[in-house]
């Protein structure tokens, strides 16, 4: 399967080879925030944060939920 995310990952890393960490959390908050939000009702903002270990980036989800919607939930 090809996903969106992975298309907009792929050309960012490819145009260019050393990526920024911050662009890659953008594009994770923007592929990432409407899945959670069919699931979650969100408190607070979302965000996507890195940290370098090593010579790896380390990405971490953030977000705060009020409740976590019936499954199968379809927004209107």
């Amino acid at each position: 399967m090809n996903y969106q995310i992975t298309e907009r990952i792929f050309n960012i890393t490819d145009s260019d080879k050393m990526c920024n960490p911050q662009t890659v959390c953008t594009v994770l908050e923007d592929e990432i925030k409407p899945i959670v939000e069919n699931y979650i009702c969100l408190n607070k903002e979302f965000k996507v944060r890195f940290r370098k270990n090593g010579d790896k980036n380390i990405f971490f989800v953030e977000f705060e939920a009020d409740r976590i919607k019936p499954f199968g939930y379809i927004p209107k």
